[in-house]
């Protein structure tokens, strides 16, 4: 299945199972009114900081469901069930984000500091060159983890197989490499959060319907894509 094809399943995808896509956007909505809730009260803020941590954790243990389910060749939307099950899956995931992260922010810092002791402007030049690339390189290697962890049924340990996960980026080739997780980085960092933020601060009717419309369809569209990326191009040997 090419690009353009996964691409036309995801959005075909997204709009098939009502009710979870409705709970979901339920889930999304109370996500965004206890952040708009924090914003305005703070000491708000604290009390629903163990709430707003759980939702989030859902969120993340659903996306990550509906990746499997489609790793696995399902065609449709999986159920809201084991809440529990999907805040330990939720945990997991931002476990693996946090640990990929670490390489992009250590060269920030090192940025950060030869501007603020040198301010030499070739050096900050190749540094910024050196975050982006490292950027890119960890949430593509972070996605593909997450894909590999997904095959292993959610086994944490083997979200860090990296020597496993290089090799299966290498068999999956440049050009499909940077077509499909360029789009899924594109989705889930600058779109998604943009139009989360625009939700918060925008009409209650608007933000309403965002959250119940657009961004749970960006959310499975993303996770359907990922997975179609792992069924199709970073399969298990």
């Amino acid at each position: 299945m090419n690009t353009k094809e996964m691409i036309i399943d995801s959005v075909k995808y997204s709009l098939n199972g009502k009710k979870d896509f409705i709970f979901f956007g339920f889930l999304l909505w109370s996500i965004s009114f206890i952040i708009y809730i924090t914003h305005e009260y703070s000491i708000l803020g604290i009390l629903l900081f163990i709430p707003i941590s759980i939702f989030l954790f859902i969120e993340g243990g659903y996306i990550a469901t509906i990746i499997e389910s489609t790793l696995f060749g399902s065609d449709t939307h999986p159920e809201f069930k084991n809440i529990k099950d999907l805040i330990w899956r939720g945990i997991k995931e931002l476990l693996i984000l946090l640990v990929y992260s670490t390489i992009p922010i250590i060269v920030l810092i090192i940025a950060i500091f030869e501007i603020i002791i040198f301010s030499d402007d070739i050096s900050t030049l190749i540094l910024l060159i050196m975050f982006i690339f490292s950027l890119f390189f960890s949430l593509v290697i972070m996605q593909s983890a997450i894909i590999h962890y997904e095959y292993k049924h959610s086994k944490l340990r083997t979200a860090f197989e990296i020597k496993t996960i290089l090799k299966k980026l290498k068999k999956m080739g440049f050009s499909n490499l940077i077509s499909s997780f360029s789009l899924v980085l594109l989705f889930t960092l600058i779109i998604q959060p943009t139009l989360s933020d625009i939700s918060e601060n925008i009409h209650p009717l608007i933000s309403i319907i965002m959250n119940f419309t657009i961004l749970p369809f960006l959310a499975v569209f993303s996770a359907r894509f990922t997975g179609l990326i792992g069924r199709y191009h970073f399969k298990e040997d």
